[in-house]
């Protein structure tokens, strides 16, 4: 069985324009579709949850700056063909935010001020420049919704459909620089730190974040599948969901984080993202993975693993080189595979609380 958890609302109001229901399609964008609440919310939720990874990243980032990664520095660089300072990553970041800031809202740090600026400087400054970002996206989104809905309410399905099509690349002109980011980030630790660095990066990033996979945990599974697929659609990818007796299956075709980044080519050419060549929980047990993607094996595989017993989502021929990626959440914790729970699980973790 298909549900219809993997549609955005904005897919949703075009699906209604096109049956010619503009009057369903205001109803949407007013009153939400059980899960965005409204048009001007629709991606509140991502946002909010990228604003706190990347404050938990930028903390973790600032701290492993102070050690020495010289024994890892040139060499590492030659491999993977670019200069990763740190503060190159940071003044990068901020270069996105300023390009995505709409106008009328304040603007990050200027390009001469984070030109002279420390790593605990920049990384300051962009904790202020995400604040303020995130709540100048809101105002902006808010903008957005009001003219789709005014639209609608004159019965201009065209103009709206137009409406949506900006909304939603003014969203992706924040999402993908902080996606980015997390892929340099992680990225900068496996150059500077090897695979034991990243993977405890990951962990002391998921436990930063563990409040959230706790929530989850308390959630029955159809309702942690159906937010799941709500988070995944956030991304921009495409989303199909599927139930049946023991579990729900989600595809991302492609995946709208991990898999677009592969697909624009963020793994090749001379400031190519590694890919971590060494079999573990890393890369699901995989002998290679882009970079970007082993956060997944670890957030929400060997840290839950660790904390509750059980991989939340279990994947199935994770990252694939054409974007597409399939993950599974079983109804029952003692259907999942045990061959997969090896494959993730960390030293002391299975069967753990």
């Amino acid at each position: 069985m298909t549900t219809n958890w993997g549609t955005r609302l904005g897919d949703a109001i075009r699906a209604a324009l096109d049956d010619g229901d503009v009057e369903g399609a205001r109803r949407l964008a007013l009153h939400g579709d059980g899960q965005a609440r409204d048009l001007a919310r629709e991606y509140a939720f991502m946002v909010r949850g990228l604003g706190v990874t990347l404050g938990v990243m930028l903390r973790l980032l600032l701290g492993a700056n102070a050690h020495d990664a010289a024994g890892a520095g040139e060499a590492a660089q030659r491999a993977i063909g670019r200069d990763d300072d740190l503060a190159i990553l940071l003044r990068r970041l901020l270069d996105g935010l300023r390009d995505s800031a709409q106008v009328g809202g304040p603007s990050p740090a200027s390009p001469d001020v984070a030109a002279r600026a420390t790593v605990p400087e920049l990384t300051e400054i962009v904790t202020q420049a995400l604040a303020a970002s995130q709540a100048q996206f809101a105002t902006d989104q808010t903008r957005r919704a009001d003219e789709v809905v005014r639209t609608l309410a004159d019965g201009r399905a065209k103009a709206a459909t137009a409406l949506l099509e900006a909304k939603d690349r003014a969203w992706l002109a924040l999402h993908d620089p902080l996606v980015r980011f997390m892929a340099d980030a992680f990225a900068w630790v496996l150059v500077h730190f090897g695979t034991q660095g990243l993977l405890q990066f990951h962990l002391d990033t998921a436990e930063g974040q563990r409040a959230g996979f706790e929530k989850w945990e308390r959630m029955p599974p159809a309702e942690f599948a159906a937010t799941t697929a709500f988070l995944l659609r956030q991304h921009m990818g495409q989303v199909r969901v599927e139930e049946d007796e023991r579990r729900f299956t989600i595809r991302q075709s492609p995946c709208g984080s991990g898999g677009r980044l592969r697909l624009g080519g963020a793994y090749d050419g001379p400031h190519a993202l590694p890919f971590v060549e060494e079999a573990g929980p890393l890369t699901f047990g995989e002998p290679r993975m882009p970079v970007y993607c082993t956060h997944c094996a670890i957030w929400n595989g060997s840290a839950t693993l660790r904390w509750f017993g059980r991989a939340q989502w279990v994947f199935e021929r994770p990252a694939r080189a054409d974007g597409s990626c399939t993950l599974h959440i079983y109804k029952r914790r003692e259907d999942a595979p045990a061959d997969y729970t090896r494959r993730v699980g960390l030293p002391g973790a299975e069967g753990t609380r």
